[in-house]
């Protein structure tokens, strides 16, 4: 039996993955009026590799809820990924101000949090991600019911993540 280690860095950089990925979504021609996350609610799956500062890489696979409020302005997101060195439990909230963003996060595996602020430009998000001792930055494209993100972290634990989501 495999045994599932917990990377305090690894969990941190997923968690700004996440965070990311829930302010991703543009919006929709005739919606204009909207925030940007009012046509993301719903559940998300896929998966991508890890680098880990190693050089190793390791497969993850993903699955997030997202719960769009405030007239697409707010979001609610639950995210949880798994590879075979370990996993992640992630919870957040984003704010959309005129195509700025802020949120917060919590990872409850190691009991980690952090913030995460960035513009939102059409379908791409471009981030920095942080936490106690960990900081990130994310880029991330979306087309209708697909995203791609790529994190990097050098220095850390993982030093980079490339994945894609496809609503499901």
């Amino acid at each position: 039996m495999k045994t599932r280690h917990v990377i305090p860095s690894s969990i941190a950089f997923t968690a700004a993955v996440v965070c990311v990925i829930a302010v991703s979504l543009s919006p929709l021609p005739g919606y204009a009026e909207q925030g940007p996350f009012a046509n993301f609610s719903g559940d998300w799956s896929g998966g991508g590799t890890v680098t880990l500062s190693s050089g190793s890489n390791e497969k993850i696979r993903c699955r997030a809820t997202y719960d769009a409020q405030a007239a697409g302005n707010n979001l609610k997101l639950a995210l949880r990924c798994a590879s075979d060195s370990y996993n992640v439990d992630f919870r957040g909230t984003a704010i959309n101000s005129g195509g700025n963003m802020t949120g917060n996060w919590f990872e409850s595996t190691n009991q980690a949090a952090g913030q995460f602020f960035g513009s939102i430009k059409g379908n791409r998000i471009d981030a920095r991600i942080e936490g106690q001792t960990f900081a990130a930055l994310l880029n991330m494209t979306t087309h209708g019911n697909r995203q791609s993100v790529s994190l990097r972290a050098p220095g850390s634990g993982v030093s980079s993540i490339t994945m894609a989501l496809t609503r499901r």
